[in-house]
């Protein structure tokens, strides 16, 4: 019974009813997970203007995501004309997939990366939906011993949203025509950049009602390193460090933040790419929060960074 409701929740998304509307002003909604899903889902936002609105990010969460979309047509008086992806992560991808689907009229921007490997998502999309389908034969097949009519329904219901998802054609994002674009929502203007940062590819967005930037993944308090190049993203943070147009910043995971914050990440990637331990410094700790759960996020993607970091470097031929 445990295997069959970690599939319902998979499914029939818990965690949807408890995320969070945030009303920064009128041109701003923030939606963040519950506190509880902080680090496994991505914080998103919609842009408005008089024209047209935008949203920026998705996450791997379909049920949750097709929730958001609802919530959105009923909120959001005005057409999504917009979508954004922050990084070529392939969950927020596989997400934002889904919700170009939900919004067809909208124009999807995502990394030129995305574009340039789309194909290698739609495997994985369909890989994801395999599991999804296998998941939910073998929770049927133990109804069949078990007979429970809720639980039946359930299923059913995942039985036809994986056929949806199943039936419905992708098409990839539009490139940007050039390094830095200005998109205008309607007396809302953004500006959208190509970055280099926390993934192979990474757009930001600066609002110029609010200027706040939505730079995603890149942006992390704590940076999860994956296949970064972390030269180039310490870059990429301390030029953002030093800008005039950003007053705050929206990461993938965790609250928005004053600009001047970015000296975390800043100093976490420092540590990663220039320390010749693997222990994390006692200094990088003490500028973060002193509670559990943060210190054992902090170490565990300090590790995962320096290993990332010395398998570069082995492959370069040299040894931290």
């Amino acid at each position: 019974m445990r295997f069959l409701f970690a599939l319902l929740f998979i499914f029939i998304s818990i965690s949807a009813s408890a995320t969070q509307w945030l009303k920064l002003d009128d041109k701003t909604f923030l939606i963040a997970p519950p506190s509880d899903a902080r680090y496994l889902t991505s914080n998103q936002a919609i842009l408005v203007g008089q024209r047209c609105a935008a949203i920026i990010d998705a996450h791997g969460d379909f049920s949750a995501l097709e929730n958001f979309a609802s919530e959105v047509k009923k909120r959001i008086p005005q057409p999504i004309c917009h979508l954004f992806s922050t990084s070529s992560d392939e969950e927020q991808i596989l997400g934002m997939m889904l919700l170009a689907n939900e919004f067809p009229d909208a124009t999807w921007h995502a990394p030129r990366h995305v574009s340039q490997h789309f194909n290698e998502y739609q495997s994985a999309l369909k890989d994801k939906l395999s599991r999804f389908e296998k998941s939910l034969q073998l929770s049927q097949s133990r109804l069949e011993i078990q007979s429970n009519a809720q639980i039946q329904q359930r299923l059913n219901k995942a039985k036809a949203r994986i056929e949806k998802w199943k039936s419905r054609q992708f098409s990839p994002p539009t490139l940007l025509n050039a390094a830095q674009v200005t998109l205008d929502l309607g007396v809302h203007s953004l500006v959208v950049e190509e970055i280099e940062g926390a993934t192979q590819g990474n757009l930001s967005i600066l609002s110029h009602h609010n200027l706040g930037l939505f730079a995603g993944l890149t942006a992390n308090p704590i940076p999860y390193v994956q296949d970064s190049n972390l030269e180039a993203w310490l870059t990429t943070v301390k030029k953002l460090r030093h800008t005039e147009e950003v007053t705050w910043l929206l990461p993938a995971q965790g609250r928005p933040y004053k600009l001047k914050a970015l000296q975390k990440p800043i100093f976490f990637l420092e540590a990663a790419i220039n320390s010749d331990s693997m222990m994390i410094p006692k200094a990088l700790q003490a500028i973060y929060k002193p509670d559990d759960l943060t210190q054992t996020r902090l170490r565990l993607m300090y590790e995962l960074a320096k290993t990332k970091q010395v398998q570069k470097m082995q492959r370069q031929g040299r040894v931290l």
